[in-house]
């Protein structure tokens, strides 16, 4: 797992933290900025960014926590961060099946057609955080890439099936 240092002053030119979370979604940078925990007075976040040889890196910080009116203590120091540097982590991104207990949907019909399959996949990424924008063209390229593996499984499950008759 590749681990590199930053300063605090390089992360800061980075934009890392955003002010706001929801400033991530109009960075060049800054890819994901999402709650991993609570802590009594602050909360935990991770931000994922860019750098300047556009590798991806993660990194967590300490935010305040939005409570409305009720008790808060003061900010984190420096975000949580102790010293002049702070570790980072390289990430990628990747599509990751989770099970899940969701909803059953009602059957597809002539007002609601079934999604194909990149549709399917495409919702999948965007649930998991990708952009809308490039979620479909995600979706197609794994379709691409892993289409003879599919199909393998599919014909190996098809023969399970015969052999257990």
């Amino acid at each position: 797992m590749p681990l590199k240092q930053f300063t605090v002053d390089q992360l800061a030119d980075l934009g890392v933290p955003p002010h706001d979370p929801k400033d991530a979604e109009y960075s060049e940078t800054v890819l994901l900025d999402e709650a991993v925990g609570t802590l009594k007075y602050s909360q935990q976040r991770r931000c994922v960014f860019r750098d300047d040889d556009d590798r991806t890196w993660s990194v967590t910080y300490e935010a305040p926590v939005d409570s409305g009116d009720y008790e808060v203590g003061p900010p984190p120091d420096n975000h949580g961060w102790h010293g002049e540097t702070v570790e980072a982590t390289e990430v990628a991104q990747r599509p990751v099946i989770v099970r899940q207990w969701q909803p059953v949907p009602d059957e597809p019909d002539i007002e609601r057609p079934h999604l194909g399959a990149i549709d399917s996949l495409a919702s999948i990424w965007e649930e998991s955080g990708t952009r809308t924008s490039v979620a479909g063209e995600y979706a197609a390229e794994w379709i691409v890439q892993h289409a003879d593996e599919v199909a393998r499984l599919h014909d190996d499950y098809l023969n399970s099936e015969d052999d257990g008759r």
